[in-house]
């Protein structure tokens, strides 16, 4: 889970991170266009094709995190949250058709008239990757910093929360961000090696290297994002936790049902079905539910709907066999 941490300051982390990419990115597309066409590089034009994907997936990013704050409709009564891991994907399918494909043929297209030659200018494409260079680690630095606040306010190793946040608007800053700065240094290899070899194969195995590297960046965006949109759950400790929780009442005697999904990045919906202690009447069992689901929330922020559905013990023989029966 995103744990405590407030929800503007995440979303204003995640807005810079993307808003640092989208100026770097755009302005290092245009310089590798121009040293693309003047050296004639495929690996060049590979990486000035990459610059265009990760330009527009910035885009794409903000779009997603307006559209993600409409407010719920009669549509779309849960919210619009699941904007975000949408346009995450819609991304990720950028970077495969635009970013990587497009590398990986014009790549090929190079090795198969490498005896053409084409290279004018060596120099211009080196200042050009050297500018790129610095502008995407700066991009990087910001990214990662932005990320590791969040890793700290939840108490993770900066690693351990790149695996588990749901937060995919600010992951996809650091998937590009790292993602380019290994192009450069492919590009520039080919471009070294040609310029050492006279061997234009070089320049189509960068432009190819591009595109394989894209192709990860890709597969990996686009599982995260494919899992949230079917309704991925909380992650198992988390669920322990709510059921924990829940178990902590002694008016609850079983938690025989518990089903959680993401709605959105810090958002989640949780549904229960919960055994109650005999005695009870309308009121109380009114007021345990309000605590649980007051409890619930403050122990998981992120929980911001719940359903819960209460029966009486002496159904129990009726119903699944709970996991989480109290001793």
């Amino acid at each position: 889970m995103a744990g405590n941490r407030n929800g503007r300051d995440a979303e204003a982390g995640t807005k810079r991170v993307v808003y640092a990419a989208l100026v770097a990115n755009a302005l290092i597309a245009i310089a590798k266009f121009v040293a693309a066409f003047v050296s004639g590089s495929a690996a060049m034009l590979a990486e000035a094709a990459h610059s265009v994907a990760d330009t527009t997936n910035q885009v794409f990013l903000l779009v997603g995190l307006r559209l993600s704050k409409s407010a719920p409709d009669e549509e779309h009564p849960y919210g619009h949250g699941k904007d975000q891991f949408f346009w995450a994907f819609l991304v990720a399918v950028l970077i495969f058709f635009v970013g990587a494909l497009f590398s990986i043929y014009h790549g090929v297209t190079a090795l198969l008239h490498a005896d053409e030659g084409g290279h004018e200018s060596f120099l211009i494409s080196y200042v050009v990757l050297g500018v790129a260079f610095v502008f995407e680690t700066i991009a990087l630095t910001i990214a990662f910093r932005e990320f590791r606040h969040a890793a700290r306010e939840v108490g993770h190793s900066f690693f351990e929360h790149f695996r588990l946040t749901r937060n995919t608007t600010m992951k996809v800053p650091l998937y590009e961000d790292a993602a380019a700065l290994m192009g450069v240094v492919i590009a520039a290899s080919g471009l070294f090696l040609v310029q050492l070899t006279g061997n234009a194969l070089f320049d189509g195995i960068a432009s190819i290297g591009v595109g394989v590297v894209l192709l990860v960046v890709a597969w990996e965006l686009g599982r995260d994002s494919r899992a949230l949109l079917l309704g991925e759950a909380v992650l198992p400790e988390d669920r322990e936790l709510i059921r924990e929780v829940m178990l902590s009442f002694p008016e609850i005697t079983n938690v025989f049902r518990l089903l959680t999904m993401h709605l959105g990045p810090s958002d989640v919906l949780v549904n229960a079905e919960i055994h109650l202690a005999d005695g009870l009447d309308t009121d109380e069992v009114e007021d345990l539910l309000e605590r649980v689901t007051r409890k619930v929330r403050d122990e998981v922020p992120e929980v911001k709907q719940t359903f819960i559905e209460p029966h009486p013990t002496k159904r129990a023989s009726q119903m699944p066999d709970g996991n989480a029966q109290r001793d």
